[in-house]
């Protein structure tokens, strides 16, 4: 079949500044995680389609907010990640939980009115959760979080909610336009060629794809059981998790945010956000399953983290790679593009990228 996003979407700038506006502050979008946000004045910041936003914990509940000062317009939190007040970092406006400015210095000259005051609180956005991850919608009439992710939602919540230790943050800039990075996540055709000393070797294979609305999902069968020669000693500590596969799961919640896991042991969550129309944002967080074993061989726990770590990170130096090759390739190709049974997860996002591009 036809790949239906021409190579030209893949590089230009106009193309990015609808996806800002019709997609990204359209539909829900990722942003962290609850554990991030456990204390008061936890913060994270994203830009999400463009726009700069800053989600707080704000007296115990969770606020999303444009991170622009309504006085002079300063970014106000201006880390990542973090805890401080929602206080802006130029002249020291600080805002309340509502997103009202509270805190002036020097108010009386300013002399404002009360409904003045309210007239520059700051835009808020709704936030929704699945399990432990926190999402955030800037349309103005957002659907409900769950109505988006359909049926993913349950299996999603499941896995979230029994994400324990966080064992390894990737955090990378890859040279290749979000979607590229997307593509090459939901099929595994490139495998043989790309991963042979790290992917391959797990066997993951069967074509068992499930489509839920603008998402879907992999189930795909691995060489080696869980408790299966060297298997049975690592994953020794974790046979009484909650959260139990056969073998590998990898799904995508549209438009930028995979998660996968194997045997339910150890999860991988990564999100993927435009920088520019040629480069992109790839985070990616490992987790292990949360155990009640605690009497584990520290030593061989250590080494399995470890390899963990440098499983992920060689696959993923690996897909930057290649796919930084695609960006240069998509700006002089002649060719549509052509996609085969194999990646028809990589079709399906593309018609639902069309439903609200075009």
């Amino acid at each position: 079949m036809k790949a239906l996003i021409l190579p030209e979407h893949y590089y230009r700038n106009d193309v990015l500044e609808k996806e800002h506006e019709l997609l990204f502050q359209q539909t829900w979008c990722f942003i962290g995680f609850k554990s991030f946000l456990k204390e008061e004045n936890d913060f994270i910041t994203q830009d999400i389609g463009g726009i700069p936003v800053v989600v707080q914990n704000c007296r115990g509940t969770i606020k999303a907010f444009k991170n622009i000062c309504s006085h002079r317009h300063s970014i106000i939190q201006v880390e990542q990640s973090g805890n401080r007040p929602l206080m802006c970092p130029y002249h020291g406006w600080a805002y309340n939980d509502k997103g009202v400015p509270t805190g002036i210095p020097k108010k009386p000259l300013f002399k404002f009115t009360k409904d003045e005051l309210e007239c520059l609180k700051l835009k808020e956005y709704k936030v929704d959760f699945c399990g432990e991850l926190i999402f955030v919608n800037l349309s103005n009439d957002p659907s409900e979080l769950k109505d988006f992710m359909g049926d993913l939602y349950d299996e999603v919540e499941k896995m979230s909610n029994n994400f324990g230790e966080l064992v390894d943050i990737n955090d990378m800039v890859i040279n290749a336009n979000w979607k590229i990075l997307v593509e090459n996540t939901l099929e595994s055709y490139h495998v043989n060629l790309i991963h042979e000393e790290t992917f391959k070797k797990l066997g993951a294979g069967g074509m068992e794809f499930t489509f839920i609305k603008e998402h879907s999902v992999w189930d795909a069968t691995l060489l080696a059981g869980e408790n299966e020669g060297k298997n049975a000693k690592i994953h020794s500590p974790y046979q009484n998790r909650e959260y139990k596969i056969s073998g590998y799961k990898h799904l995508v919640v549209f438009p930028n945010v995979l998660i996968s896991s194997t045997y339910g042991v150890s999860f991988n969550l990564s999100y993927i956000t435009p920088i520019d129309s040629n480069s992109s944002k790839f985070v990616s967080y490992v987790f292990l399953t949360k155990k009640e074993d605690e009497k584990a061989n520290p030593t061989l726990e250590s080494i399995y983290k470890q390899s963990l770590i440098s499983f992920n990170r060689k696959v993923f130096d690996e897909d930057k790679t290649i796919c930084e090759k695609v960006q240069i390739g998509v700006k002089k190709s002649p060719f549509t593009g052509e996609l085969s049974d194999e990646e028809a997860r990589v079709c399906e996002f593309q018609k639902n990228y069309k439903k609200y591009i075009d």
